[in-house]
């Protein structure tokens, strides 16, 4: 295992202080997650699999998949779809977590 220096220290620091805002961008009032600028092929994806913003089945949130990486308060991301997915979406790749 090797030390880190003060001076490497304070560069972590300065790169996670520097993700904050990026982190929060999807927080504050109404949780909004932008996909970012996708391909039109990407685009095209998320269409075909039905992906919604907001899903009306909340058994189905992608918050409750095995494929979102997230929690159920910020965006994450997904391994079949493109782009932030907002974690109360929905599509049809869906996949329960085990119990």
């Amino acid at each position: 295992m090797s030390k880190v220096t003060r001076r490497e220290f304070g560069r972590y620091a300065l790169v996670v202080l520097a993700a904050a805002p990026i982190a929060s961008a999807c927080g504050g009032g109404e949780l909004e997650c932008s996909p970012g600028s996708l391909s039109a092929d990407q685009r095209t994806a998320r269409t075909a699999l039905h992906y919604l913003e907001t899903g009306t089945d909340a058994t189905r949130h992608c918050s409750a998949c095995v494929l979102y990486t997230g929690t159920a308060t910020a965006c994450g991301t997904c391994s079949v779809i493109a782009g932030a997915i907002h974690p109360q979406g929905t599509c049809d790749s869906f996949v329960p977590r085990p119990s």
